[in-house]
């Protein structure tokens, strides 16, 4: 037997060896070192761009003269141009250029007869080309007012579909100055990234609206909307801002400007560089695209995000607006200001912003409890992180589909909480302080993380980068195994490191550097530790259990306790703060996922929880009963367990009940919803036929219902529709205007559990009555709350061109994987293959792997769990001495 010693230094040495391997240590920004697709002997200085969309042919034609740096002599000038026409290419107003198109690389490449020597020189071009369903480069969108439909122009650049719109340097190092005019009808008006200079009338009810120069920037952050607006207008801090929206609505509006007043000085003062530019719009877009585009100057949200009616808007939509209002206006740092090299990057803006958001969003609104209902979705990063599909947060990105695809919960999420996790660890002010020196030393430039890593670590005086690095540049996770004994009044403990997984049995071992917090639980006695190798020792100061690891649930890793400290931790569970008993539910119900322990262990465990109040612990709960839920759907243990769901959250119910008390916390409100939700779906006869009790009234008086009763009502009498109740709601769906009210109507009535009329909700998909988005999510809501992926399925193989013609680039190949993941049997992932190889282009495959991955998750933990499940559920229906329930025979 090896002595303790020479362990540690074994460990240690192990740990040194895994840093040679999936570690890359990043270099810091350079530009020529920058990956990208296109030459850099010649880089954009400044473009004027003059675009004519026409409302009426929805095409549109324009000219542009770039200011460009020849840097070495070529005789060749490429760039970036998709599904665009382009002709008469001249440079320096003398020579012309011979065009050749490459429609695989989304290049267009200009020859000239001479060499075009070092300097700056003048290209100017014309071109043409179609506004897209999609939100692609230039798009329109088609809307519904009370005096008939309308139609709207917008821009979605990211990431990569600015040459859909113009040509261009499309790739975000070569940041440029644009200046953009526009001419339309004079009905409408036009906004940009920058205020708009001067406006001309042209005669024949035409008019050019021409807009300031941008400061430097990347090509994903141009943005032009045109069509019938209005405004609500005000400054803060010297800034000029708006809420714009299509005419009527300006008024919905006042709460997200009231939002961005509260948020632009606070991001002045935290980031200490100012907000460069002189003005920042937010524009409500009724469809064509689902979240937010941050374009410096001019942010572009779904209208159902940033505009609120307080007659008809639920707490989760206020909620919902302030969080994706505060992300948006980060990224004017994050993102705009300073902004990744390459895409393998995304994450220091999409991290950043996540973060960020947060942080915002708990400062001004401590009673929503952000940072601790946060743990949602940092479980689901880690959900994904865990399997075999997972991949660092700092990724290679060769090509446009891999730009898109790092759009992900590990971008978002994971980033997030790594970045929470090093703020814990370095403290807030010395995080600060590295943020802000980071932001002066990168303003108007670009970075990679090992700039933001170096400005961490002058700040703290931490290693930073040899702490980071392997968070950011390895994937997945580490679970923390902690046992331990009581020695001479002093609890000696043992710590070991390992990846965490998910069906990966196969997974490359990886170590971390791991920031700890642990403790009794009472801030005076929390300890820090950084394990830094495979194994470690710790010692408390006394042998008072329980003793809870990542305290406050900051850390992004798992815990995986010996029975004893367990045990201490499930008897003391009440005590533990809110924060640690979500993080101790979390834990148990990841390893019922990887199949590390039985879900009876779990489930005895929520027992003990079923008295809580928070709101957070709920979710946690909820989550997972949801989940076995599903897994139940066709199996008899789902009758019994759905009674078992239901008496767990009777107690609960008692407490919320239906109807709001004066004055309540928004959580309570948010509870209610998610507690009479999962009631309905647990077939609670009681809250159903209230349910339909307040609909009926609901129809006759709309203002019976309260905003935050309407989602679950709604989606509890869509769930057990009838042919009546369906025509009730898709009437409601097709008389509002409201694209918040239209998300919730049309997907009360796509979760109806009647196969007829799921397979009519499923041909709404196809027809022109929804707006893209909103119509293609209608099939993923039949498969998912409306309990028919077998129907959903059927209908997107045979329909998967129209369907993913309605989807733009950056949602297109998620789509079929997404929706097959909601089934739970390993042959439909089967299914998923074939249908992808035969039908679906190569840069799919990496969506289609992780859609096939998390259907053979779901049929690993079906196979192994469910027994141990149903046999708990059945357990607790029983009183001592009863037989079994009838609704158990055959079960067990």
């Amino acid at each position: 037997m090896l002595s303790r010693p020479l362990v540690y230094l074994l460990a240690g040495l192990a740990w040194a060896l895994s840093l040679v391997g999936p570690v890359r240590a990043e270099p810091k920004f350079a530009f020529e070192n920058t990956p990208g697709q296109l030459p850099k002997e010649v880089v954009p200085q400044s473009y004027a761009i003059a675009i004519t969309p026409d409302p009426k042919s929805l095409t549109f034609r324009g000219s542009e003269t770039i200011t460009v740096k020849v840097r070495k002599a070529t005789r060749t000038i490429t760039l970036n141009a998709l599904n665009l026409q382009i002709t008469n290419v001249r440079l320096d107003d003398q020579t012309d250029g011979t065009i050749s198109i490459d429609p695989d690389r989304q290049t267009a490449s200009f020859d000239f007869p001479q060499d075009i020597p070092a300097g700056i020189h003048k290209l100017a071009l014309d071109f043409a080309g179609r506004a897209n369903l999609q939100a692609e480069g230039l798009y329109y969108v088609r809307y519904q007012t009370n005096e008939g439909g309308k139609v709207m122009f917008g821009t979605q650049m990211e990431p990569t579909d600015a040459r859909r719109m113009f040509p261009l340097w499309d790739e975000p190092v070569f940041r440029a100055s644009f200046q953009l005019s526009v001419t339309l009808p004079q009905s409408m008006s036009a906004v940009s990234n920058m205020p708009v200079e001067r406006e001309e009338p042209l005669g024949s009810g035409l008019k050019t609206v021409r807009f300031a120069p941008t400061p430097p920037m990347a090509s994903y952050l141009v943005v032009l909307c045109a069509g019938e607006f209005e405004s609500l207008k005000d400054t803060v801090d010297g800034i000029d801002i708006s809420v714009v929206t299509t005419k009527g609505k300006k008024e919905t509006g006042r709460y997200a400007l009231e939002v961005l007043k509260q948020i632009l000085p606070y991001y002045n003062d935290y980031f200490g560089v100012k907000y460069p530019l002189p003005k920042l719009d937010m524009i409500a877009v009724p469809g064509g695209f689902s979240g937010a585009m941050e374009n410096w100057g001019g942010i572009t949200y779904n209208e159902a995000i940033l505009l609120f009616d307080p007659a008809h808007s639920t707490q989760q939509t206020r909620e919902a607006i302030y969080g994706v209002v505060a992300h948006e206006v980060a990224h004017q740092w994050f993102g705009d200001l300073v902004t990744m090299a390459w895409w393998d990057n995304l994450w220091l803006n999409e991290g950043f912003a996540s973060w960020m958001s947060a942080k915002a969003t708990d400062h001004f609104n401590p009673d929503w409890q952000i940072w601790l209902r946060s743990s949602g979705s940092k479980n689901t990063a880690m959900l994904f992180d865990a399997r075999r599909t997972t991949h660092p947060i700092q990724q290679p990105v060769t090509n446009p589909a891999e730009a898109a695809s790092a759009f992900d919960e590990i971008t978002y999420q994971k980033g997030q909480a790594v970045l929470r996790m090093f703020e814990s660890y370095l403290g807030e002010d010395r995080f600060r302080a590295g943020i802000r020196a980071y932001m002066a030393a990168h303003q108007f430039a670009n970075t990679t993380t090992a700039d933001l890593w170096e400005a961490l670590g002058q700040a703290s005086g931490q290693p930073v980068s040899s702490i980071a690095a392997g968070w950011t540049e390895q994937p997945g996770f580490p679970l923390l195994s902690v046992e331990g004994n009581c020695h001479a009044s002093r609890y000696n403990l043992t710590l070991n490191q390992s990846r965490f997984t998910i069906n990966d049995p196969k997974a490359q071992p990886l170590l971390w550097q791991i920031p700890i917090t642990y403790g009794q639980g009472l801030p005076a006695d929390n300890q820090n530790y950084l394990l830094a190798a495979k194994t470690g020792a710790l010692m408390s100061a006394s042998c008072r259990l329980p003793l809870k690891f990542n305290l406050g649930d900051t850390g992004y890793y798992r815990v995986r306790y010996a029975p004893t400290l367990f045990k201490a931790l499930k008897q003391r569970f009440t005590q533990l703060p809110a924060a640690d008993r979500v993080n101790l539910l979390s834990d148990s119900w990841a390893a019922v996922q990887a199949n590390q322990a039985r879900a009876s262990d779990y489930l005895a465990l929520v027992n003990v929880a079923k008295g809580d109040s928070e709101l957070a612990v709920w979710q946690q709960i909820l989550g997972s009963l949801n989940e076995i839920d599903r897994l139940e759907i066709g199996r008899p243990g789902r009758i019994p367990f759905q009674g078992y769901a239901r008496t767990l959250l009777e107690p609960v119910y008692r407490r919320v009940g239906w109807d709001a008390a004066p004055g309540e916390a928004g959580t309570t409100s948010l509870l209610r919803t998610s507690v009479l939700t999962a009631l309905g779906r647990f077939k609670d006869e009681s809250v159903i036929r209230e349910a339909q009790r307040r609909f009926q009234v609901f129809l006759k008086a709309p203002d019976s219902l309260p905003p935050n009763l309407r989602p679950a009502v709604f989606n509890t009498v869509g769930r057990y529709a009838d042919s009546g109740t369906y025509e009730a709601l898709l009437t409601l769906g097709r008389k509002t205007t409201s694209t918040e009210e239209k998300r919730l109507y049309y997907g009360a009535l796509a979760g109806a559990l009647d196969p007829k009329l799921a397979q009519r909700t499923l041909a709404l998909a196809l027809s022109d009555e929804l707006e893209p988005n909103l119509a293609t999510n209608l099939v993923q809501t039949v498969a998912e709350r409306g309990e028919q992926p077998e129907l959903a399925w059927e209908f997107a193989q045979k329909h998967y061109q129209p369907l993913l013609e309605k989807l733009a680039f950056f949602r297109r190949y998620r789509y079929l994987p997404n929706l097959v993941a909601n089934f739970s049997d390993a042959e439909f992932a089967q299914q998923l293959e074939d249908f992808a190889r035969a039908h679906l282009p190569a840069d799919a495959q990496a969506e289609v792997r992780k859609g096939v991955e998390s259907v053979r998750a779901s049929a690993s933990i079906k196979q192994k769990q469910l027994t141990n499940i149903d046999r708990y559920a059945c357990d607790q229906s029983k009183t001592p001495g009863q037989r079994t329930p009838q609704v158990c025979v055959g079960v067990e």
